[in-house]
This record gives C-alpha cells, structure tokens and sequence, in this order.
C-alpha cells in the first residue's frame, strides 16, 4: 500500500536541498539529489525554472528504445522507493488538433489532407473570419493569422492520490522536438 505521509518528506529533502546549495551551486551539490523524486515535483509543479534536467530526464527514459516510463525509481532519503503517484502521458500528432493551441483570444484553425500517400496539416491561430459563398464553391478569409504553439506530449500526474493531500496540475502539453506519429506528415503554419 502506498502511504501519504512520503510526500512532504520528499518536498521538503528538495527544498532542504535548494536552501542548502542557494548560496554556492556546485555541480556536486546538484547530483545529492534522486532525478526522479526532482521529476515527480517538477512535473506536477509544470516544469518551473530549475527543472530542465528533470524535464530532459523525462524525454531520454521515454524517447529511449524500447521506451521507458516518464518516472524511474524514486528513493527516499532512508532507501525506500516513493511510489504514491499516477503517471499517465501519450504522443501527440500533428493530424490531432490537441498538438496545438493559440492564445486566449484566438481560435484555432487545423485542416488535414490526405493526398498521394502524403499528409499535410495546416494549422494557424486566428481572430476572426468571413465565409463568402457555400459548398465547394465557398471561401473563407482570416484575420489576425499566427502560429500556433506546437505540443508532441501531453503528461498527467496525480500526486498521493486517493488523499486529502492529492494534487494533480490535469492535463499539461509539451514540445519535446520528438517528432511522433509515423508516415510522412508535412506541417505548415500561418
């Protein structure tokens, strides 16, 4: 059975950790800690500043061949592994309009076509827009084009779940670079 009371023993070793290196980072003091107790923070804290590591930690295990779990072994300080979390993550392809968004006051326009064993994906963000005309005859004009933000991963994690003190930050999207979705998907924005 996983126990809750584990949580703030790694917050708090983390923060104690971070208070303890704040004056003088050493590269020795960076490696005290376990990546994967630092990745299980960061991920339900939305990868803040201080976290690229843990965030490149999550890419190599799930990039890897055959692919990993985002989260390896958590130990704690007295050796006992953490273990009181869901971890849920999939690609996302491009053909997906959830491998994109827009700011808040923008739409999303995203458009697949499959032609000639080829797919193409346009996708812009945009502000408004007429339609002239009906059918395949119709046109449609857009105003205020941009890119969107392109995401190829989307995380979830619920910490200490079946708790009072369960937290989950629900569903995060992520640009990797990691290209997925197999064939040959060319994708254009605005």
């Amino acid at each position: 059975m996983k126990h809750s009371s584990r949580w703030p023993v790694i917050g708090s070793a983390v923060l104690a950790i971070g208070a303890a290196t704040l004056p003088a980072p050493t590269a020795q003091a960076a490696s005290a800690y376990d990546i994967d107790c630092k990745l299980i923070l960061c991920l339900a804290g939305g990868f803040p500043a201080g976290c690229a590591d843990a965030f490149e930690h999550m890419i190599d295990r799930i990039t890897s061949v055959p692919p990993k779990s985002p989260i390896g072994l958590c130990l704690m300080s007295d050796g006992t592994p953490y273990d009181n979390y869901d971890v849920d993550y999939g690609w996302l392809s491009p053909t997906s309009p959830e491998a994109f968004s827009c700011p808040e006051d923008k739409q999303l326009h995203h458009e697949v076509r499959n032609e000639d064993y080829r797919t193409e994906v346009r996708a812009f963000c945009y502000t408004s827009s007429i339609s002239y005309g009906a059918g395949d005859d119709g046109t449609t004009v857009y105003f205020g084009k941009s890119a969107p933000e392109r995401h190829t991963l989307r995380t979830h994690i619920v910490v200490e779940p079946g708790t009072d003190a369960a937290y989950s930050p629900g569903w995060q999207q992520w640009n990797t670079g990691a290209r997925y979705g197999g064939g040959v998907v060319n994708v254009i924005t605005y």
